[in-house]
């Protein structure tokens, strides 16, 4: 199976640079509305220290990224600190890619958009489960990979509230950031 022309562009990028395994700070905004026990799903993970932060908290990782490379990259990071038991490495197009359905007490995904992957993402957050996401923005909507700020709330479904929505950054590195609850 050849890859795809998204994969290749981010195997590219990830070979081309040293991993940071950066802990994004979405982590302690959730930590801070105190998030149920249970699994964690990263999306479009890349080389995440965030998924490694919650594997060395005990918890069960599911870190999914379209990147063979980075995803590599992750798994010995995730072998020297002793984690491989707790994460799951899936190489997936996360628009493509449904989850176990109300199965991860948190789901979360930084500087990535895609409206698929959100409806997939937010279906797999459990009841008084939460939800972060952080995407790049854009002044109007329309961007395939960019979304305004505001419309991250706007398309949650029904049954989640937002606990806060904020934006950082200028110009082309503009975010938006939204941290959800799917109600019980």
């Amino acid at each position: 199976m050849s890859a795809s022309p998204d994969q290749e562009r981010w195997n590219r990028r990830y070979s081309l640079q040293a991993p940071s395994f950066r802990v994004s700070p979405l982590v302690s905004q959730l930590r801070a509305i105190d998030p149920p026990d249970g699994p964690v799903l990263e999306i479009a993970c890349g080389t995440s220290g965030s998924a490694l932060e919650f594997a060395r908290e005990g918890r069960r990782v599911v870190a999914v990224d379209v990147s063979d490379v980075a995803l590599n990259q992750l798994a010995d990071e995730a072998a020297r600190l002793g984690v491989t038991d707790l994460i799951d490495l899936v190489e997936a197009d996360a628009a493509a890619h449904p989850f176990t359905p109300r199965h991860f007490a948190i789901v979360l995904a930084t500087f990535f958009w895609d409206a698929a992957a959100f409806e997939h993402a937010c279906n797999a957050v459990t009841p008084d489960g939460v939800l972060g996401w952080q995407a790049l923005a854009s002044p109007v909507a329309g961007s395939r990979w960019r979304i305004p700020h505001g419309h991250l709330s706007a398309a949650l479904p029904g049954d989640f509230g937002a606990v806060r929505e904020f934006e950082g950054g200028a110009g082309p590195h503009a975010w938006t950031c939204l941290i959800a609850r799917r109600f019980g």
